[in-house]
């Protein structure tokens, strides 16, 4: 898509808990912003399906790489930047 010109990714997610897979996720989405160009919005579901899924919801805004935003694992807090970034 980026190659195609588009410059802002938006990416709501049903993406279930797995231990350490946020790591995984920031990876992915900071490489290929890095790469790429571009804002990515990534918001994942939160709470449980009633069986045995649960998602762990933390959004993330990412450009060009950097992470500008992340909202945190298991919270149901709004999504804010970093003390640094204000």
């Amino acid at each position: 898509m980026s190659l195609d010109g588009c410059e802002i990714f938006t990416n709501s997610s049903g993406s279930h808990h797995e231990l350490r897979k946020l790591n995984h996720r920031l990876n992915l989405i900071q490489t290929s912003t890095l790469y790429g160009g571009g804002v990515y919005l990534y918001a994942n579901q939160q709470g449980c399906d009633g069986d045995r899924l649960y998602y762990d919801g933390s959004a993330i805004i990412v450009l060009n790489g950097q992470l500008l935003a992340q909202g945190s694992q298991f919270a149901l807090t709004d999504v804010v930047p970093p003390p640094d970034r204000c």
